[in-house]
């Protein structure tokens, strides 16, 4: 269960300023968002309800309520900014919400030993599965500080 940092998530209710600062002012090279795969898409027959609810969440990831950039150089380390959405975890049926306050973000070589871990420790997590981004598969929980912590794999066909 290796892991490896890959991003840190800053939230805010300004995102025209949010997003100047990263771009203009640090001049970070801003990244296509994987969810744009999902999004504008219409409905077609036959359509997954993973599809469909993808679609849903994506809408509320539009480019006006999040961006990506790369702080590495070889898109192996991300800033993500996005715009603060107080009530989104209730809206999806979670208790962890991965924009209240922000959060940063672990990849590893295998979820499914962590959610393990987590579970044999008794700490509880967020499964939002395979949720706005295509191919990441993603849990959230809290550290005993409070602070909101990712960990994600990206899933292979």
């Amino acid at each position: 269960m290796k892991m490896r940092l890959h991003h840190v998530n800053v939230v805010s209710d300004d995102m025209e300023e949010l997003n100047g600062f990263y771009k203009d002012v640090l001049g970070l090279d801003q990244i296509p968002m994987i969810i744009e795969d999902v999004q504008g898409r219409t409905a077609v027959e036959g359509e997954s309800e993973e599809d469909a609810q993808r679609r849903s969440n994506a809408a509320m990831f539009n480019p006006s309520n999040a961006a990506f950039f790369d702080v590495s150089g070889k898109d192996e380390l991300q800033i993500h900014i996005g715009r603060r959405q107080a009530y989104l975890a209730h809206r999806l049926g979670h208790t962890v919400n991965p924009v209240l306050k922000g959060h940063f973000a672990f990849r590893t070589d295998d979820l499914d030993a962590v959610r393990k871990a987590l579970n044999e420790a008794g700490i509880p997590f967020s499964d939002y599965g395979e949720w706005v981004v295509k191919g990441w598969d993603q849990i959230f929980l809290t550290d005993p500080a409070g602070n909101v912590v990712e960990i994600q794999q990206v899933l292979t066909d």
